[in-house]
């Protein structure tokens, strides 16, 4: 696990399963989308980092959640991957 694709389709689930994304939307999102195709805000920002948390029993700060700190959708699945992957290390 950690592929940015792994990890952008983790993203597309938990849109569609738990923020009420249309499935046919959340599949036209790529990486070099601006985060806000993603339409969320702080309180879905905080599921889909929730839903990492518990599936890779990661710990993420207030500022990780924040959407105003990704441009792009491959900004927030880099973030993702490099916690996986210190999480992995340690």
């Amino acid at each position: 696990m950690g592929s940015d694709g792994e990890i952008l389709q983790e993203i597309r689930t938990v849109l569609v399963e738990q923020c009420d994304t249309a499935p046919d939307r959340a599949a036209e999102i790529t990486l070099d989308d601006p985060v806000s195709a993603l339409e969320l805000d702080s309180i879905t920002m905080a599921y889909v980092f929730s839903h990492f948390e518990q599936k890779h029993d990661l710990t993420f700060e207030n500022d990780d959640i924040d959407p105003m700190r990704y441009s792009t959708v491959r900004e927030l699945v880099e973030t993702l991957s490099g916690r996986i992957a210190e999480a992995g290390t340690r």
